[in-house]
Order: structure tokens, then sequence, then C-alpha cells
């Protein structure tokens, strides 16, 4: 039962969609129809792309109040993560929607291996609908390289780029750095190199693709912001800790 539903709503519309693109505007260039299917996906998600980048920046503006919960309850963790949990309800902080964007755009690579596994085989092809031209050739060369095979170079640049945007957002957040932040700047993009190294490079394109284009709607947090300058406090003695503890911050949090 679940398999069917894999292979009849999630595989057969995912390389139909990526064909028919193969077939038109990409103008049977494999590596543009992922690039294209990668900005259909991403406008489509573009509300969740909104919550995400308003999570953020509100959770910037709580920086001071979380490192204040963290150094009072630091010997109880359950009672550090229910403030914590506290203060992003009152600040209308929702998890779940950078979880569900991330969620979505990892099942789309999922189904792409699924695609590009054992090559683009005619059996594949054989599930494409009457609309979708069927192609007597897929040419997988973009931009100098073969997408169908992998790509140290561009697996490597993937790793480059993670890097760059966990120490450009550790980077605003210096104070409340811990430990296992730092393990993480470096083991996610090597553990994403290692990953990508060893898979067909449409995955680098899928993936770059959708960070250029999350990338383009950060440039736009200004705008969707504007009016989102008011933190709430969880209780007065955070106030009071940080005016305290950190005085050039407790400014910023009225």
């Amino acid at each position: 039962m679940i398999a069917q539903i894999w292979h009849e709503y999630l595989f057969t519309p995912l390389l139909n969609v990526l064909i028919y693109l193969y077939n038109g505007l990409a103008q049977e260039n494999l590596g543009w129809a992922i690039v294209y299917m990668t900005i259909g996906l991403r406008i489509v998600l573009l509300p969740l792309s909104v919550i995400a980048e308003r999570n953020g920046f509100k959770y910037e503006k709580i920086q001071g109040d979380v490192l204040a919960i963290q150094k009072e309850f630091k010997d109880d963790p359950v009672a550090r993560k229910e403030h914590i949990r506290e203060l992003m309800r009152l600040n209308r902080i929702y998890p779940w929607a950078s979880g569900l964007l991330l969620g979505i755009q990892l099942l789309t690579l999922v189904l792409l291996y699924q695609v590009f596994v054992g090559g683009m085989s005619g059996a594949k092809l054989n599930v494409l609908y009457e609309s979708v031209a069927r192609p007597d050739v897929i040419n997988t060369q973009f931009l100098g390289f073969d997408i169908a095979v992998r790509n140290y170079w561009a697996a490597g640049l993937v790793g480059a780029l993670l890097y760059w945007q966990i120490w450009r957002s550790q980077r605003k957040r210096r104070a409340s750095l811990e430990r296992n932040d730092i393990m993480y700047r470096y083991a996610f993009p090597l553990l994403s190199f290692l990953i990508l190294v060893s898979l067909p490079a449409v995955k680098v394109v899928f993936i770059l693709t959708a960070m250029g284009f999350g990338y383009i709607i950060h440039l736009f947090r200004p705008f969707f912001t504007r009016r989102l300058r008011e933190v709430k406090h969880t209780a007065i003695w955070i106030h009071e800790k940080i005016a305290g503890d950190t005085p050039g911050q407790a400014k910023g949090h009225h």
C-alpha cells in the first residue's frame, strides 16, 4: 500500500513534471529542468519560507532572553526547555514551518535519487502520462559536467556554502553559542559533502538552486518583518536579568 502511494502519487508525478520541463522550458537539458522544477517548488512553498524568515528575525530579537533562561536554568533542562518554549509561543515563533519546508525538500531529494538511481532507463519513462512526450535521449550535461554521475567539486561547493550559512547565522548570537553549535558548524557541512559526493550531481543542482532561492528570500526579510519590532517576555525576571547581565541588550527588548 505504502509502495503504491509512493510510486503513483509521488514518484510518477515528479518524473512527469521533470520530463515535461525537459521537453519544453529546459529545451532538452535535464540540468535546467531540475533548476526550473526547484524554483517552481520553492514558489509553491513561499508561504512557509516567509514564516521561516519571520521566525528567524523574531528569534534573533529574543536571543538575550534565551541566554538569560539558559543561565538561570542551566541545571534544570526540563524547566529551561519549558521557558524557551513559552517564550517562543508568546512571540508566535513557529518551528514547524522551517521543519516542514526542509522536510518537503528532503522528500524531493529522495524522489530525485529514485529517478536517477540506475540511470534514466526506459522502464522509468514508461510511467509518463499520455500528455508528456517521451524523449528519445536524456541530455544530462549541465554547465560542463554530467549531473548523472558524482562530482567532487560540486559537492565541495555545497559543503562550503553550508559552512558559510551556519557561520553567518551563529555570528549573530556569539554570546549564546555552545559546544554543540560549534561542532554542528563543522560536522553538518562535512557530512553533507560526504553524502553528496557519493550520489549523482543532480542532487547538488537541486540543493544549490534551493539555497540560491532561499538567499533571495532572505534579502527580502526587511519587507517581511517591517512590522515585527516588539518582543514579549515570559516573566519580569527575564527582563531584569538581561538588564543586569547584558546591559547593552536591554534597550532592544522593549
